[in-house]
């Protein structure tokens, strides 16, 4: 692999024991990791059954890297970008003494996860390139791509539509993946999430299927597919994982 002036030169990480893991993942030389997300058991359907083979792929937020080295495995060229350590996350704008210690927390948080991502990134001999900046403005030198992956990020961003908006400039399909919530499909809806009770710092919005699929048909992608499965997620280390529903929409421009 050879990193160009854009991207990140890889880090050299060799102990668990430095990373935080958002996906379980069954890592060559170290074992079954833990993590907030276990996708191992129905990649295919996450990913809507997009032939990888011989694609160039842009991801946004790789997090540990699982559906980067699986789409690695199905024969793509991945390139991951992750927010920079200057802007760690869209924070929901709470109050100060609501997100001062969550953002020193984050801070080690996102430091440890990138860790998890280099060290999965040695272990599988990965050849992905990965570039850290400003999700809503990437940068022309990214070049162009096949297809575009945006797999449950978009909630967790400000404003989801201009990094749709991103992706479609440079790829020829899109790959989109959210949770879903059957109580706002038959419109084009998107929910704001956080409250002044719940103080969902890191969560925007819920999105109904249909607000994907209308926004795209504005934009010139007119083969749309869209598949239901469920995987096993949780929001806290500690708790166990639980079943949720997701949806994938599979997006490609008109010829």
């Amino acid at each position: 692999m050879s990193a160009g002036p854009i991207f990140a030169q890889p880090v050299a990480v060799s102990r668990l024991d430095d990373c935080d893991f958002y996906h379980v993942m069954d890592l060559p030389g170290h074992g079954m990791t833990g993590g907030l997300c276990d996708l191992r058991d129905g990649v295919d359907e996450y990913l809507g059954h997009f032939v990888f083979a011989g694609k160039r792929v842009l991801e946004i937020g790789p997090a540990s890297g699982f559906l980067t080295f699986e789409m690695e495995k199905r024969g793509a060229r991945v390139v991951a970008v992750e927010v920079s350590d200057e802007h760690l996350w869209d924070y929901v704008p709470f109050p100060d003494p609501v997100m001062k210690p969550i953002h020193e927390t984050r801070r080690r948080g996102m430091s440890r996860l990138k860790m998890s991502f280099w060290l999965a990134h040695a272990a599988y001999q990965s050849q992905s390139q990965v570039y850290y900046g400003d999700l809503h403005c990437l940068p022309q030198d990214l070049g162009n791509f096949d297809v575009a992956v945006l797999a449950a990020v978009l909630l967790h961003t400000q404003s989801p539509l201009q990094i749709i908006d991103q992706c479609a400039m440079r790829s020829r399909a899109l790959i989109i993946t959210d949770v879903f919530h059957p109580e706002l499909e038959g419109q084009a809806i998107c929910r704001l999430h956080p409250t002044a009770e719940n103080a969902a710092w890191d969560t925007w919005w819920h999105f109904s299927t249909d607000f994907f699929l209308q926004y795209l048909s504005v934009l010139g992608f007119a083969a749309l597919t869209m598949y239901r499965h469920v995987h096993f997620i949780t929001c806290d280390v500690t708790k166990p994982l639980r079943p949720v529903t997701f949806f994938t929409i599979v997006a490609s421009k008109a010829a």
